[in-house]
């Protein structure tokens, strides 16, 4: 009997060191709804994340709903901005005709605290195309323990 008690402390003091680490994360969403009427050749948004002081990892996005462009073709890009004016692309998609329920998307990875800018172009014998959606940043925040 003394033995079946102490086989059983045993066991239950081996299973409680096998314990689950709890996973915990923060992700900070910061976006803007848009909804407009492109009539001129080219629009541009400005993306920015000042907010994320540890520079933690960024992916910039949009998520589009066209309307209204039949036959067109829209080049969206994400770049990021220097402040000595140089662009470099972090991506570009090209989108032909509607497309319905926000599924004009994208998403890439950014530089942290940096400034970022989501142009659309279209080609020039387009007529006025409906844009509407949301486009923004998200970051992971790491947890100082």
């Amino acid at each position: 009997m003394k033995k079946l008690i102490f086989l059983a402390v045993i066991c239950i003091g081996f299973i409680s060191c096998f314990t689950t680490p709890r996973a915990e994360a923060k992700l900070t969403l910061d976006y803007k709804n848009v909804n407009f009427h492109m009539s001129e050749d080219s629009e541009s948004f400005s993306m920015a994340d000042y907010f994320d002081r540890n520079y933690d990892r960024t992916w910039l996005f949009y998520k589009f709903t066209i309307s209204n462009a039949e036959g067109c073709t829209l080049n969206m890009k994400i770049s990021r901005i220097t402040l000595a004016g140089w662009v470099f692309p972090r991506s570009e998609k090209q989108f032909v005709g509607n497309y319905a329920d926000y599924t004009a998307a994208d998403r890439v990875e950014g530089d942290a605290n940096r400034n970022h800018v989501l142009e659309i172009t279209k080609n020039p014998g387009c007529g006025d195309v409906w844009i509407k959606g949301i486009y923004g940043f998200e970051h992971e925040d790491s947890f100082d323990w």
